[in-house]
């Protein structure tokens, strides 16, 4: 015998739903609620209206002041990077895109992150997009393990309708690096390929995975493989960090980077590798180096990328016993050998123990010019390297730089240059390998072919500065990269290139043809935005000029540069606009 199913809300009269509230009540709740959304861009309006003119950005009025400067700035960024892009002026998305970034640097905005951030990470233990606390108290960056999760370097993403149409053109690394080294091979020059394994392919139980060896991205033995059927000899160093692990630490547990001992036995493994080589015996220098430790601490770059509240102590300081070398001769570290035949391109694992911007700062060092940057310490892989094989490097070495910015370095050098040389060793993250599309867009990570210079230098000995005497002049900035959010890399500071118009006076004091010249400025310093940065394209500045080949202490900072201009660069020393 069937039976009516009742329903228990009108049969016994379950979770009733009618709350009563009167009028008044409901009238204050409301308000109360549109209070707390209109109250911070109000007072973000009322307080940039009352600002300096030259720090005033009003977003009630920004917002319907279209085109403007910050738009004009994003789209050349993306045609940089996208040469389908044929628009010249930015069109409404790109109006709300770079309208939507500038809303988010609020400092109302950073301090409720920093804030919550904080209170998530003492607490729950909680990372964030950028850094993972892991299960073993190391901290691990995300692109690092996506590197190891994802699409990979060989299986293109699926395409998507839901993808910024406007998004930089994507070209996976493989064809890239072949092309490379055919570009070598036909210069008769060799390619050994050196990729950084990164933290959670050596430590796989901070993140909940249980190995008896090394993590590989299901790919990355086939991406290998395929390079080496190319002609390039890839020295893989994950087998070697493993069997390291159970006696020393191999990576900084809240940094990105190996460590002193890691760089060190990697030093030895490629010095192996060279010294097999036929020419090496006819080729080896004379170096005369001395050793010495010294003791540094470093909080770690992935502390940084929490975005935690000045001053919280819930990550203590690194120390490392660094091993400096330095020339005989000089006293200094062991300097950049232009006319070396080892060409040493790589990122900031090479530049870890050797440039004070990334960590391991002198706390006692102090800056008489805010342009100006630590010296070097000396203790990196490059003067490792050297030491290992007696023979000083020729560096090209970018933080962040590592996939395509070195590669653009050495290729502007005169053809009969780089035709000197006889291997090229290129040093990188393996993450920057292994990334697809996605993670590797989101990550700063591009790979483009280059154009070698083919140029004859008259001189093939290294540069010599014929300026060292600063020169101000006026001009017009006309074309700038864009910079990546301070807070989303791994990096603390970094330098960006812009092109300056300038008039036949002006060129005639910097002795050079033509009305244009390429110039690279400080975009921000300890993850902010400076000055110098914030400059836009069309206007007139009055700026001071120094060879950028006398700034010897900044060629390893992070560079952000979409141009590719061959020409002599100049440093920005200090800018100021013309009213």
């Amino acid at each position: 015998m069937s039976q009516e199913m009742k329903n228990p809300y009108e049969e016994w009269g379950a979770h009733p739903e009618n709350v009563h509230v009167g009028k008044r009540t409901a009238w204050f709740l409301s308000a109360l609620f549109i209070l707390i959304i209109l109250l911070p861009p109000v007072l973000r309006n009322v307080h940039n209206t009352f600002c300096k003119k030259k720090n005033q950005w009003i977003p009630v009025v920004e917002f319907f002041y279209h085109p403007n400067a910050i738009s004009q700035a994003a789209l050349a960024s993306k045609r940089s990077k996208h040469p389908a892009i044929e628009r010249e002026q930015p069109n409404l998305q790109d109006h709300l895109r770079s309208f939507e970034s500038k809303l988010e640097d609020a400092e109302y905005a950073s301090a409720i992150r920093r804030w919550m951030q904080t209170k998530l990470t003492a607490v729950f233990g909680e990372g964030n997009n950028k850094a993972m606390i892991g299960d073993d108290g190391r901290l691990y960056y995300q692109p690092a393990i996506a590197s190891l999760i994802g699409y990979g370097p060989l299986q293109p993403e699926p395409d998507s309708v839901m993808k910024n149409p406007d998004r930089a053109s994507w070209t996976p690394p493989l064809p890239v690096i072949t092309n490379f080294s055919q570009q070598l091979q036909q210069r008769g020059i060799e390619l050994l390929l050196v990729p950084v394994p990164v933290k959670p392919m050596i430590y796989p139980e901070g993140i909940g995975k249980t190995q008896t060896g090394p993590v590989w991205h299901k790919d990355q033995q086939a991406l290998y493989d395929e390079l080496r059927q190319a002609g390039i000899e890839v020295l893989d160093l994950s087998e070697l960090f493993w069997s390291m692990k159970d006696q020393q630490e191999v990576f900084l547990k809240q940094d990105t980077h190996w460590t002193q001992a890691a760089m060190q036995a990697a030093a030895k493994e490629v010095a192996a590798k060279i010294k097999g080589k036929d020419w090496f015996a006819e080729t080896k220098g004379e170096l005369k180096f001395t050793k010495h430790e010294i003791n540094r601490e470093h909080q770690g770059d992935l502390v940084g990328m929490l975005e935690l509240v000045d001053g919280q102590n819930l990550f203590g300081k690194q120390k490392q016993t660094l091993q400096v070398i330095t020339d005989s001769k000089t006293g200094k570290p062991v300097a950049n050998d232009a006319d070396s035949p080892i060409v040493l391109l790589g990122d900031s694992f090479v530049n870890i123990y050797d440039f004070p911007g990334i960590g391991f700062a002198d706390p006692k060092w102090k800056s008489s010019d805010e342009s100006d940057s630590e010296p070097l310490i000396g203790a990196g892989f490059a003067q490792h390297l050297a030491a290992q094989l007696q023979t000083p490097l020729n560096l090209y070495v970018a933080n962040g730089g590592g996939a395509t910015q070195v590669r653009k370095a050495f290729a502007k050098r005169p053809d009969n240059v780089v035709r000197a040389k006889k291997i090229v060793v290129w040093v990188l993250a393996s993450r920057d390998l292994l990334l697809s599309e996605g993670p590797a867009s989101s990550a700063g990570v591009f790979w483009r072919d280059v154009e070698f210079n083919q140029a004859i230098a008259k001189v093939t000995n290294t540069p010599i500065v014929e300026q060292s005497k600063a020169i101000t002049i006026e001009a017009t900035l006309t074309e700038r990269t864009a910079l990546q959010d301070p807070k989303s890399t791994p990096y603390k500071e970094a330098i960006y290139s812009a092109l300056f118009a300038i008039d036949d006076a002006s060129a005639k004091q910097l002795n050079i043809e033509g009305n244009e010249i390429p110039a690279y400025l400080w975009g921000f310093r300890k993850r902010t935005v400076v000055a110098s940065g914030q400059l836009e394209a069309g206007k007139k500045y009055r700026i001071t000029l120094v060879p950028w080949a006398s700034k010897t202490n900044l060629q390893s900072v992070q560079k952000m540069d979409d141009l590719f201009v061959l020409s002599d660069w100049w440093f920005v020393e200090k800018v100021e606009a013309v009213e």
